[in-house]
């Protein structure tokens, strides 16, 4: 009979700063401490263990936000991951900030699909072998490729970078390790489960993929997805669970005898909490807490972001608010920049980082009358409301009456009057809105006659926010009915 090994593969994904228990059916749950002590158990219990995580550690917390991503890196040291795959929101603080973190990493950072532009090098290591009773394991860590866009509007140093596409770069790494093949070969993926089936589908059978462990798209599952014979799993996102593979390795054929996948969920029955992240992560929470539980203002009440489509309570209450902060004419939000449901009645610091964990600039977008109209007919076209993506809500200075049927805008009104087509107005948005304008707005800068121009008002907008809440202690809602449907 032939020599095997057992292996144990574990896997996270997208944790997103879950860094603390909650409760689930009333018991316990998760927590980085807990998940972190679910390894260590397996490692105790098991001769063959390698943890992977594949990407989206960061975002999610007031810890990562206060200590961009620091904290998050120590706090994964101590989990000793033996490899991490970037994920987007490892890009959040930037490119740079990015480099830098990785060198505060105890564990190994792969990313095949991460250049320089002119040089056409990789930012970081494309694969990492790992080994276990001679048993070598190769992972290779590929970025989604919608991440381009955005990384390509950053800084000078994030401008010089591309992201190539992960089906092409992934039979450039296999091209350039197969004369160093590895005995077990895990593609470790931030691409989202969807694009993980297109690209195996479109795999060679013989390339030599033998399993595919992703993460992007939060996916819970019951078993792995087979995609030409490849096993495709992910482990959904937080840290109230852990994927598990055991494989059965056979040393002198040099294959896998079988396999076996579970999503193994992580609570107070199931493992203790790993006391050194406990020890960080009660630093941290002690020093954030410290600054973030400041109440900054005071709300009429609680108000509920009801829905992403419509006009409600708390969106209405918030463009009001950068309107006033901002001093422009008009403040147009969209309801996904806010990560809250619900605010109020008393506003904290750490309200205001969760509601909006982003830092974003803004802009000031002057404009005709004319104009005004046109990009307000663009931004409530009958795409918007029928669920597309990203839905503005007004500052209340602007009333629009909206037909249900066929979405047509009846009336414009800007403080109580119609729109003058010859006066200039300027209208507020923030970073998001700005890099996709002419997308969002049916606007670009210099457009057309010329009459659309942009200006920056701040780098910072929690920043400016919170020097606003200096000087007043309350914000009461003054106009709704911005969206009428007739």
């Amino acid at each position: 009979m032939s020599d095997t090994v057992k292996l144990t593969i574990l896997h996270s994904n997208d944790i997103h700063g879950d860094f603390n228990e909650s409760l689930r059916n009333g018991v316990p749950a998760g927590g980085l401490a807990r998940l972190s002590g679910a390894v260590r158990l397996v490692r105790q219990k098991e001769e063959n263990v390698v943890y992977a995580m594949a990407g989206d550690l960061f975002m999610g917390s007031i810890i990562d936000t206060e200590y961009r991503g620091f904290s998050t890196i120590r706090l994964a040291n101590a989990l000793e991951p033996d490899v991490f795959e970037i994920g987007n929101h490892e890009l959040d603080y930037g490119l740079s900030h990015l480099l830098f973190l990785e060198k505060c990493a105890d564990f190994p950072v792969i990313c095949g699909n991460l250049y320089v532009r002119e040089l056409n090098r990789r930012l970081f290591a494309a694969w990492k072998d790992v080994e276990r009773d001679g048993v070598r394991l190769r992972f290779i860590g590929l970025l989604t490729e919608s991440i381009a866009g955005r990384i390509s509007q950053e800084d000078i140093i994030d401008k010089a970078v591309r992201v190539t596409p992960p089906l092409k770069e992934l039979e450039r790494i296999m091209r350039e390790t197969a004369q160093d093949p590895a005995d077990i070969t895990i593609l470790l993926s931030h691409l989202g489960i969807e694009d993980d089936l297109a690209l195996a589908e479109k795999l060679d059978p013989g390339i030599g993929i033998d399993m595919i462990i992703g993460g992007h798209s939060h996916t819970y599952m019951d078993e792995p997805r087979i995609v030409n014979g490849i096993p495709i799993v992910q482990a959904g996102f937080g840290s109230r669970q852990v994927g598990r593979m055991d494989l059965v390795w056979d040393k002198g054929d040099k294959k896998i005898l079988e396999w076996d996948w579970s999503l193994n969920s992580i609570d107070r029955y199931t493992c203790e909490e790993d006391p050194l992240v406990s020890f960080y992560l009660d630093r941290f929470q002690t020093e954030t807490d410290r600054k973030y539980d400041q109440v900054l203002f005071s709300m009429p009440g609680e108000l509920e972001l009801t829905w992403y489509h419509r006009e409600s309570p708390l969106m209405d209450m918030m463009t009001d608010i950068f309107r006033e902060c901002f001093s422009t004419d008009i403040f147009l939000l969209s309801t996904n920049v806010l990560r809250l449901r619900k605010l109020g009645p008393e506003v904290t610091r750490r309200d205001l980082m969760t509601a909006l964990p982003y830092d974003n600039e803004i802009f000031e977008i002057s404009l005709s009358g004319k104009k005004l109209k046109d990009m307000l007919r663009h931004m409530y076209r009958k795409e918007a409301w029928e669920g597309a993506n990203v839905f503005f809500i007004l500052s209340g200075t602007v009333k629009l009456t909206v037909r249900r049927e066929d979405k047509e805008i009846l009336s414009m009104e800007y403080r109580g009057g119609q729109p003058d087509e010859e006066r200039m107005y300027t209208v507020g948005i923030n970073t998001y809105a700005y890099r996709n304008m002419e997308e969002f707005l049916g606007i670009s800068a210099g457009s057309g006659d010329g009459q659309v121009s942009v200006r920056r008002l701040c780098t910072n907008d929690k920043e400016e926010l919170e020097l606003f809440f200096k000087n007043r202690d309350h914000f009461t809602l003054k106009d709704e009915g911005r969206l009428t449907l007739v």
